[in-house]
């Protein structure tokens, strides 16, 4: 068995060499985040012994049954940087480093955009002759969608000039920044979420002087004092009023976390993008750990010049307006 492997002899020195098969697979497997998979290959039938592939998404996972090797929101990135990677064609063969691959898409049909370099245009940079194309007109043409032509220099100094935008924002007054993103994202602001707390603690109030009252009732009962259908009508009141400060307190407390959520979040982009204040051109890695995806729309003709909207999707927070 040490001697061959599958048909194939293999060197001794060569046995336990990582190829990038074994490098693939520890980089796809959800194990080392601290999840199990469960029927990731099971049998045909009970008679048979041949395994049929089950799709990723379609897998058993159990989450959390064991210690993690490395955080969720790191093995998240690689498995996002992978499916990136994958799948994303050239239309040309040429020295362009495409380094948006994966993340450029139409904004009208979600499909991938394409590189394609026009040599026939006599300018002396690679840039100069590239634009993005959609992938779904590559494929089907103008019946299908628009070519959505986007030359890839103007993609370059776009994104590296938003990107900078908010870097440089994130160093120089960080908590105007966090204001401005959570306006953009319909947040409240610290003076709004301590009304909030105020409301939450005066509905957790009530409810507590609900239940004193409802105690002095049951007493006035059992002394004689208060009439049983004059309790009743009194106690069907409180119920109904209990009931609606609970649901609001759920409420409170839903919009509560789901607000937290998103204001670490916003912390989280601008710890990430105030590392890139001081950048002099884009990379591959920059992108990529910073951005989503960027949709890339149709040209139009706005008071006799060409218009093209294109949106940045940040990672953690989505699309955010310009910065002044």
């Amino acid at each position: 068995y040490k001697k061959e492997m599958f048909g194939r002899f293999i060197d001794d020195e060569k046995m336990f060499d990582w190829d990038s098969a074994y490098i693939s697979q520890v980089l796809h497997s959800p194990v080392y985040a601290g999840h199990i998979i469960y029927e990731a290959k099971p049998t045909v039938s009970m008679k048979s012994k041949k395994r049929r592939y089950i799709p990723f998404e379609e897998r058993a996972i159990v989450p959390n049954t064991h210690e993690a090797i490395i955080p969720q929101d790191r093995w998240e990135n690689v498995q996002r940087i992978l499916y990136s990677r994958s799948g994303c064609f050239m239309c040309d063969k040429t020295d362009y480093d495409n380094i948006f691959k994966g993340i450029v898409r139409c904004a009208d049909c979600g499909r991938t955009m394409l590189v394609k370099v026009e040599h026939r245009r006599k300018r002396n940079s690679v840039l100069d002759q590239t634009f993005y194309c959609c992938s779904t007109y590559r494929k089907y043409g103008a019946k299908a969608c628009d070519s959505h032509n986007l030359e890839a220099r103007v993609l370059h100094e776009a994104v590296f000039a938003d990107i900078q935008a908010h870097a440089k924002a994130a160093v120089s007054n960080r908590e105007a920044l966090v204001k401005k993103i959570a306006n953009q994202m319909h947040l409240r602001v610290s003076s709004d979420r301590a009304q909030h707390k105020r409301d939450l603690k005066q509905c957790k109030a009530r409810i507590a002087e609900i239940e004193d009252l409802y105690a002095k009732l049951y007493e006035d009962v059992s002394k004689g004092l208060l009439p049983e259908k004059r309790f009743q009508m009194l106690a069907d009141r409180y119920d109904k009023e209990q009931a609606e400060l609970t649901d609001k307190i759920e409420q409170y407390e839903r919009e509560g976390r789901a607000e937290h959520d998103q204001l670490d979040k916003i912390q989280d982009f601008i710890d990430e993008v105030s590392k890139y204040a001081g950048i002099t051109e884009l990379n591959y890695k920059i992108l990529h750990q910073l951005i989503d995806k960027i949709l890339v729309s149709k040209a139009e003709k706005v008071d006799g010049e060409y218009v093209q909207k294109i949106q940045i999707f940040y990672r953690f927070i989505g699309p955010l307006d310009a910065i002044e």
